[in-house]
């Protein structure tokens, strides 16, 4: 069997519907406005990686608990906000081969679906009642998760998108619709600005070697860190020309780089599992040990042997220490969470 297959928001429908579904219940029940600080720490919280999308999306949609009537309350948003559904769709005559998958929540969803008379409707579980998300949220790989657990022997014919998130269900499709307004166009041979053109180029690149664009990035943030404390210990109590001064001032721009090196290695770079945080940082520290010894001596060599500025010597040591604390770290102490990416 053949199915189109259509995301929702941006593509079927004209913007975000859960972010106007917020809007529109918290201007008729401003009381919500209380939870903002609760859903803004959250954000934060996923923004770090110390959380998932799900668990953000239920603090998110625990405003629902304000909501006497939901049924009621969903009834009136689509007849205030029906009129945002694109052209394209509305116009179509028949959508009984049509299957909707959306990260949006399923219960919003559902008045549209059944109006419009489509073949399966396939979102985010969300209790309506308490906003509660229940199992994955349908997003990216998932959403291809989704379609072939339910349908696995069936053929995606067209699959229609606003948005480079749906590239893998795009990649299952015969041929991919790109919807732009109410315009569509093949995915592939659409030509946008130049601007995103080099968004998804760079994305591209980014996403084939993400691990080590994230280290260079991580690496690069480290660096400023070392380099700033450093930096300001020389510039106002410590004496640069003084060898003992010197070490004192690298050391201490050291432990502040560790401390941020571990975190934002352990969270954005390998995504690290390991519960055992004393073994773990056991073995960051002590790699990161072995490359402050490898800096003290760069250090020493640029400065006291050769006479070289401790400036530029500070920046060739960091570029050296940067290359050994990403091969120390992928091998010895993220090992385990290199595995699970294999």
């Amino acid at each position: 069997m053949k199915y189109d297959v259509y995301d929702f928001d941006g593509t079927i429908y004209d913007g975000d519907s859960g972010v106007d579904l917020f809007l529109f219940c918290l201007k008729k029940y401003p009381k919500i406005i209380r939870r903002l600080p609760k859903m803004l720490g959250k954000a934060i919280c996923y923004l770090l990686k110390l959380c998932t999308m799900e668990e953000l999306k239920s603090v998110v949609f625990a405003f629902l608990q304000d909501i006497p009537d939901v049924d009621v309350m969903i009834e009136e948003f689509w007849q205030n906000h029906e009129k945002k559904l694109k052209s394209f769709w509305v116009n179509k005559k028949n959508h009984k081969k049509d299957i909707i998958i959306s990260a949006s929540g399923t219960f919003w969803l559902e008045p549209i679906a059944k109006k419009y008379k489509v073949c399966d409707l396939m979102a985010t579980d969300i209790d309506k009642k308490t906003g509660q998300v229940n199992g994955k949220n349908c997003h990216g790989i998932q959403k291809v998760n989704n379609f072939y657990q339910k349908y696995p022997k069936a053929i995606v014919n067209k699959m229609y998108t606003d948005s480079i998130n749906d590239l893998p269900l795009i990649d299952e499709a015969r041929e991919g619709i790109l919807v732009k307004k109410d315009k569509l166009y093949n995915y592939y041979e659409y030509k946008p600005n130049i601007i995103v053109r080099f968004w998804r180029w760079g994305w591209g690149i980014y996403h084939k070697n993400e691990e080590l664009w994230n280290y260079l990035i991580v690496g690069g943030l480290t660096t400023i860190v070392s380099l700033g404390t450093y930096f300001i210990c020389t510039t106002t109590f410590l004496d640069p020309g003084n060898t003992i001064e010197l070490q004192i001032a690298n050391v201490i721009s050291w432990i502040f780089a560790v401390a941020f090196a571990y975190v934002t290695n352990r969270i954005y770079v390998f995504k690290s599992k390991e519960k055992n945080y004393l073994k773990e940082i056991s073995s960051f520290v002590g790699s990161r040990v072995f490359s402050l010894l490898l800096d003290m001596l760069t250090m020493f060599l640029i400065v006291s042997v050769f006479t070289l500025n401790d400036k530029i010597g500070k920046i060739v040591s960091q570029i050296i220490v940067t290359i050994v604390n990403y091969v120390l770290s992928k091998l010895l102490v993220f090992k385990g969470s290199n595995k699970e990416n294999l």
